[in-house]
């Protein structure tokens, strides 16, 4: 792991442990392991499945009907030594966003705007992009929440030729089923217009599914599982990169578990990115 990307996890971790004592904010912090199981068409993936370890976290406060939010998520994959990404894949990816909005009744609508993290072309550190947007959440009256996301995104790999320059979005629903059971169903989706890998109206896409739960062990503790399948598309030269990824890990809550968003930032632009340099 890469001193630069360690220090910046340390940051976010101090940054969403912070509001634990002040009164109002609830949130959570979350860490954990992943399997990621990857193919490449372009590549001979070699030692799949890998593992990895990540951590999570978000903070909110409201401050009458508008309310502030902060959140990261960062995914760290072990190489086994190869240190070459045609042969494992992209290593880093993560995101900090900050949100701000209005409530209306049940209806939620704000803007964010994030810093991210990808794996560039023959860089020793992640390198950052930004992701900036709005986004609105629905609270149905059964207690479950839709919301959706758009942004536009740009994290440059290697000037003219990996460029994701385009938009990223997501949508969802999470549900909490009892006083034990949360869970969420989500679909982020986006496209670099322009050089995804090379220049000159060559596309990529991505697509990226999302299914988490959560089971309450204590009034703050949960066990978390989440499945998540990441498919990156070289429109131009007809390659494919996919990430099937099992995650599983511990959530420490403050706060009640209902007041927390579902609007946290979306990752899969950048752990798109992070494929650009593998399918180059």
């Amino acid at each position: 792991m890469k001193r630069n990307f360690r220090n910046t996890v340390a940051m976010m971790a101090i940054l969403l442990a912070a509001p634990v004592a002040a009164q109002d904010w609830v949130g959570n912090i979350e860490g954990g392991l992943f399997s990621s199981d990857r193919t490449s068409t372009d590549t001979a993936i070699v030692g799949s499945p890998f593992v990895g370890a990540y951590i999570a976290g978000q903070s909110q406060r409201s401050f009458g009907d508008y309310r502030l939010s902060f959140d990261g998520r960062f995914e760290m994959t072990d190489d086994e030594g190869l240190d070459d990404v045609y042969e494992s894949g992209p290593l880093h990816s993560g995101v900090i966003g900050l949100h701000f909005g209005r409530e209306f009744g049940a209806t939620y609508v704000g803007a964010f705007a994030a810093v991210g993290y990808f794996d560039g072309y023959d860089s020793e550190d992640p390198m950052t992009g930004s992701l900036a947007g709005l986004e609105a959440s629905y609270t149905l009256p059964v207690g479950a929440m839709l919301y959706a996301q758009v942004g536009a995104m740009d994290a440059i790999g290697d000037p003219g030729d990996n460029e994701y320059v385009g938009y990223a979005a997501r949508v969802g629903a999470r549900h909490q089923f009892n006083d034990r059971i949360i869970a969420g169903l989500s679909y982020e989706f986006g496209e670099a217009d322009d050089c995804f890998v090379d220049c000159g109206d060559q596309p990529g896409e991505f697509s990226l599914v999302t299914l988490d739960a959560a089971y309450a062990t204590t009034d703050n503790m949960d066990l978390v599982a989440r499945y998540a399948y990441l498919d990156v598309y070289d429109v131009n030269d007809d390659d494919t990169g996919t990430e099937s990824n099992i995650y599983l890990g511990a959530r420490w809550n403050f706060g009640p578990r209902a007041a927390q968003t579902a609007l946290t930032t979306p990752l899969g632009g950048f752990q798109a990115a992070s494929w650009m340099a593998p399918l180059d």
